[in-house]
């Protein structure tokens, strides 16, 4: 008995393929002269989510502790912003200052929810730090009608279904509450279907800062529950301490979860290795972006032989020699160009979103590998991250 055997050839796609030039020649003699329409829905929509910038107007700022406020803004209908981008639950907005000479961008998590934007208003959280200068800036200047230019949300700390649990357990201290407070929302008035436990670790009860809203929302909405933990004080049905991997597992619902983390570099350091222990996919864990570093010379790979010295930087742009500045070993090529007033691209600050990228034809920079997120391609021609690169010798720099 003998077996047929059918082969289905591909000439057939291979013939259509060919003719595909002939079609598209064809469609594009046929097609109007006039120019297109630039208004369609998809650019209208495309404009709309991200538009290059926003014009914003405080609209109310509220005292929250001495050193920190919550600011609430509305579009600027006078500058053309007529509705406010809308939102992932954990993203940011970054803002432009003109500090004296300098042009400054800092970034802060929008904390209220995306529901809230749709009625043209963000929350966004500023603490004052001890020798913050944007922080101060604002503290001193911000006022009800203070106009500002912001970007689009941007940043990747918030939900994707295709890769996180269901059950999320977050781990946040007084820097990184305020993304917390934006998944709190967005999951109470039924945005973010998803079940939250947060971890809220701070030295003493009352440097938890909106403490009453959290415990308003857990007790809202049976699935966002907040766990307070402090670390130098004993308070009565908290916890007391820092997170470990035991207190997670305490709190961490049955099954797979997902852990959120965000906060500052102390946090981070003491939240790694617990979490580690947990064992968990590489999927599962998410943290938020690191921020500037304080102290860069304290790291291990800190060229010692560079502290303390200052190099010069030509600065190129557009094909045209614009400045020469001077460039701190211990600041990073972004802080140098802002105290020059140059208007250099940047977002986040932390080297992940590539916002500020920039091109470095002449002399070395340090990059703590930490936050080096460069793919090989860029690194090999030269592409830095003035955000995250120290000078480590005279330089030529080609900006955007």
């Amino acid at each position: 008995m003998s077996n047929k055997i059918k082969i289905r050839s591909l000439f057939k796609d291979k013939k259509a393929f060919k003719e595909i030039p002939l079609i598209r020649k064809g469609v594009i003699s046929e097609a109007s002269e006039s120019p297109l329409n630039k208004n369609n829905t998809v650019n209208s929509t495309a404009n709309f989510l991200h538009p290059q910038t926003q014009s914003l107007v405080v609209k109310q700022v509220a005292e929250i502790s001495n050193d920190t406020r919550a600011y609430i803004l509305t579009p600027d209908t006078s500058l053309g912003t007529a509705k406010l981008a809308y939102f992932r639950p954990g993203q940011s907005i970054s803002f432009t200052l003109n500090i004296g000479n300098a042009v400054v961008t800092r970034s802060y998590v929008i904390a209220s929810s995306p529901e809230r934007s749709l009625d043209d208003e963000y929350m966004i959280i500023v603490k004052k730090k001890l020798n913050g200068f944007a922080s101060h800036f604002i503290f001193n200047n911000w006022r009800k009608g203070t106009k500002i230019t912001a970007s689009a949300p941007f940043g990747d700390f918030y939900y994707q279904p295709l890769r996180d649990s269901k059950s999320i357990v977050g781990i946040c201290d007084n820097d990184g509450f305020p993304a917390f407070l934006s998944l709190a929302e967005a999951i109470a008035d039924g945005t973010l279907n998803v079940d939250l436990t947060l971890l809220y670790t701070a030295r003493k009860e009352r440097e938890a800062l909106m403490s009453q809203r959290f415990d308003e929302l857990s007790h809202k909405c049976g699935k966002f529950k907040i766990i307070y933990t402090f670390s130098d004080e004993f308070v009565e049905n908290k916890e007391r301490g820092f997170v470990t991997k035991s207190l997670i597992e305490k709190y961490a619902p049955k099954g797979k979860y997902s852990v959120f983390v965000y906060g500052n570099t102390a946090l981070y350091n003491r939240a790694v290795p617990q979490i580690a222990e947990l064992k968990l996919e590489n999927k599962y864990i998410r943290f938020g972006p690191g921020g500037q570093i304080e102290n860069p010379s304290s790291l291990s790979d800190f060229p010692q032989e560079a502290k303390g010295l200052t190099f010069l930087c030509k600065i190129v742009k557009n094909g045209e020699q614009i400045a020469t500045i001077p460039c701190a070993a211990e600041e990073t090529l972004l802080i140098a160009l802002e105290k020059e007033g140059i208007a250099a691209p940047a977002l986040c600050r932390s080297g992940e979103c590539g916002f500020c990228r920039a091109r470095l034809t002449k002399g070395n920079v340090f990059i703590p590998s930490d936050v080096d997120y460069r793919r090989l391609a860029d690194s090999s021609y030269g592409i830095i991250h003035p955000c995250c690169s120290y000078p480590m010798s005279n330089l030529t720099l080609i900006i955007n």
